[in-house]
C-alpha cells in the first residue's frame, strides 16, 4: 500500500506489513489509522502518525477476501465486507472487535459497503446478488433490500452530509436514495453508461457525483437535476476502463484498468492535468482511500 500525497505524488510511503495481496485501504475519519484489508480476510488497523506505522489492532471479521471497509464517523466502528466463507460482512468496535451487528440479507458476496456519516447510523451494502443492503443501529440490524439494479452492484456510497447516497451496477445504471428513509430518488442518466459502472465519488458540498465506467468514460452529474455536467473520454483501449474515481477537495481522481492514475479538470474535460503511471493490477478492485492530505493506492 502506498501512502501518496495529491500534491506531490511522488511523495511516498509503503506499508509492507499484509503477508498476502491487499484489496482495500481507508483512512479513519480522525486520520490517525488505516484500516487495510487483505485477499485471506484479514484487517489490519495501524497508525498514520508514525514513520514505523504501529499496528494498532489486527482482526479476521470474514473467512475470505475483502472488498470493502467503511469506518464510522466517530472513527470506533467499522464495517468490512467481501467474500467470506460464513457471511459476507461484518460490523465491529475497531478497538476491540467486539461484534456491534450483523451484516445478513444477502446471499452472495458483498462489493461495496458505506458508513452514513451522520445520525441515526446506517450502513448501505452493495452485493452480486444485484440487492442494495440497508442496516440501522448500533447494534446493526438488517433493514430492507433495494432491488433496482438487475446486474452486480459495485458500489455504494453516502453523500458527506449523509443526505442521500449513490449505487452503481454493473448493468450501467447509477441510482439516488434519500440517506435517511433509502427510498428511491431516481435514476441518474437514463443510463448512466454504456458499461459496468465500477465507482461513485461525491463533490464535498453533496451537489455533484462522479462515476467511474468499464465503457472508458467518467461522468460528472448534477444530483438536483439528475443529468449529465461533463464527461470525461478516458481512451479506446481496454487498459483505459476506469475502475475506481475519488474526489477530495479541489481533486478529482480516476483509476484506469491500466494503474495510471488521472487527475481530471473539470474546466477542460478533454485533457487530464496530470497521469501517474501505476502498476497494473490482476483484478480492478484498485481501490483509493483519502484523507484531507493524501491518498492510499494499493
Amino acid at each position: 500500500i502506498a501512502v501518496s500525497y495529491f500534491q506531490n505524488p511522488a511523495i511516498s510511503d509503503i506499508y509492507t506489513e499484509h503477508s498476502c495481496a491487499t484489496s482495500v485501504a481507508k483512512y479513519s475519519p480522525s486520520g490517525f489509522y488505516i484500516a487495510s484489508g487483505d485477499q485471506s480476510g484479514k484487517v489490519r488497523i495501524w497508525d498514520t502518525v508514525n514513520k514505523e506505522h504501529l499496528l494498532k489492532n489486527e482482526f479476521q471479521p470474514i473467512g475470505g477476501p475483502i472488498k470493502d471497509i467503511s469506518w464510522s464517523p466517530d472513527s470506533q466502528r467499522m464495517v468490512v465486507v467481501g467474500e467470506g466463507r460464513e457471511r459476507f460482512g461484518h460490523v465491529f468496535m475497531a478497538e476491540t472487535g467486539t461484534s456491534v451487528g450483523e451484516i445478513l440479507g444477502q446471499s452472495k458476496p458483498i462489493n461495496s459497503v458505506d458508513f452514513r456519516p451522520s445520525r441515526p447510523f446506517r450502513i448501505v451494502t452493495g452485493s452480486e446478488d444485484n440487492t442494495i443492503g440497508v442496516f440501522e443501529g448500533p447494534p446493526f440490524k438488517f433493514k430492507m433490500t433495494k432491488k433496482d439494479h438487475t446486474r452486480f452492484v459495485q458500489a455504494v456510497r453516502y453523500s458527506p452530509s449523509g443526505n442521500h447516497f449513490a449505487s452503481a451496477g454493473f448493468d450501467g445504471k447509477v441510482f439516488l436514495y434519500d440517506g435517511a428513509t433509502s427510498d428511491l430518488v431516481g435514476e441518474i442518466g437514463a443510463p448512466a453508461h454504456k458499461g459496468g459502472v465500477y465507482g461513485v465519488a461525491w463533490k464535498p458540498d453533496g451537489k455533484q457525483l462522479l462515476t467511474s465506467s468499464g465503457d472508458k468514460t467518467c461522468r460528472l452529474w448534477d444530483i438536483e437535476t439528475r443529468s449529465l455536467v461533463t464527461e470525461f473520454v478516458m481512451g479506446t483501449q481496454v487498459d483505459d476502463q476506469q475502475v475506481s474515481c475519488l474526489w477530495q477537495g479541489q481533486y478529482l481522481l480516476s483509476v484506469s484498468l491500466s494503474g495510471f492514475i488521472n487527475y481530471l479538470d473539470v474546466n477542460n474535460p478533454e485533457k487530464h492535468i496530470r497521469i501517474i503511471k501505476g502498476e497494473k493490477q490482476s483484478t480492478p478492485a484498485l481501490t483509493m482511500g483519502t484523507s484531507p492530505l493524501g491518498m492510499l493506492k494499493l
